[in-house]
């Protein structure tokens, strides 16, 4: 798709290739996702896309002098609490719901935060850091039964590889992907936007992407995004089975040479499969990650979006874990060819280093 440099907009030849390429692309995830290719906007990346939903739902009709409110959880993606945390600041009513000990949101959280007003809910699909699968679809049926018309955001990035994500099932109004969590390039994302959903654009401009989002669009990127969610869809619950063994294996072997490791969230289903995040009492996680990088395993602590902030996970906190703790959370995120060798390996690496640096 390198050669493919075309802008779609345009009408040579070269364009009209891009455009193909670019409907084409359009179609696949759609069909990947159970939705019209019309509800398909293609953005630079799943932080945009959460903008996109945010922003564009919201802030016009704040702005028009609506009183609205918002509720989410406070484990969301930093690009899902900055923007809420922008609009309340120009009038934004936001309900921030806490979570249980394991990461899942309360039962009845979602409902009991609602308000006559509120306009949107927006929770993620599966948390990056400690791998809860939130019950999406259950926070759907609770707001199909209220009055007002309340649009359902989730942030799916983590979740194509490891489990079905059709938009009808889960009952989303919106919907966000970023190809480079499911081994597509990075810098394109997506943003399901159901019929009938009225979004303004963020980035104004021309008029791609019927208007909601300006800018020519990466055709290459798009097409290559599209290739990598159909085949990340493929076969998603027999990869979850196959890593999430490896997973179990790789806990078990921690515990053995660690039996005093920390597992922060939830167990069994309610985990997505290739997510591990755990503290070894007594190893700072930074130095844990740079030592193990050393060995050639590529670990993390928290969001790498969040790197810069050399403050513990704000979402291993939100479990309950005090400062020590999270500062000591490391997160293992296997990728889809993680085998019962490599587990072992992470687990004897981790053994030597805690032994090596623990204080």
């Amino acid at each position: 798709m390198l050669d493919l440099y075309g802008n779609p907009g345009a009408l040579h030849k070269e364009a009209l290739a891009a455009k193909q390429e670019l409907d084409a692309s359009r179609k696949t995830i759609a069909e990947a996702i159970g939705a019209h290719a019309d509800e398909i906007v293609f953005v630079a990346s799943g932080t945009e896309a959460n903008n996109l939903a945010i922003l564009g739902a919201l802030g016009p009709r704040l702005r028009m002098g609506e009183k609205l409110a918002a509720v989410t959880s406070v484990v969301e993606h930093q690009s899902v609490l900055a923007p809420l945390q922008a609009l309340e600041r120009e009038g934004l009513e936001l309900s921030v719901v806490d979570v249980q000990q394991d990461g899942l949101i309360f039962a009845n959280a979602v409902p009991d935060a609602m308000q006559a007003n509120t306009a949107l809910v927006s929770i993620q699909l599966i948390n990056s850091e400690m791998g809860a699968v939130q019950p999406v679809r259950d926070i759907a049926k609770a707001l199909r039964r209220t009055e007002n018309k309340v649009l359902l955001h989730t942030d799916a990035s983590q979740a194509p590889l490891w489990m079905d994500i059709k938009v009808e099932k889960l009952g989303v109004d919106m919907m966000t992907l970023d190809a480079q969590k499911v081994m597509g390039p990075k810098g394109i994302g997506v943003l399901y936007i159901k019929r009938g959903t009225l979004i303004d654009p963020v980035i104004w401009g021309g008029g791609q992407e019927k208007g909601r989002r300006a800018g020519t669009e990466n055709a290459a990127a798009a097409a290559s995004f599209a290739i990598a969610l159909r085949d990340a869809q493929d076969g998603a619950q027999k990869r979850a089975d196959k890593v999430s063994a490896v997973r179990d294996f790789l806990l078990s072997e921690i515990k053995k040479v660690l039996p005093d490791v920390v597992v922060h969230g939830p167990s069994g289903a309610s985990r997505v499969a290739n997510n591990l995040n755990i503290s070894i009492p007594g190893l700072d996680g930074q130095m844990c990650v740079v030592a193990m990088d050393a060995a050639g395993i590529a670990i993390s602590t928290r969001s790498a979006c969040s790197t810069d902030d050399e403050e513990p996970s704000y979402v291993i906190a939100a479990l309950g874990a005090d400062k020590k703790t999270a500062g000591e959370a490391i997160r293992i995120t296997l990728l889809p060819d993680a085998t019962m060798a490599d587990a072992k390996r992470i687990a004897q690496a981790l053994s030597e280093i805690a032994n090596r640096y623990k204080k």
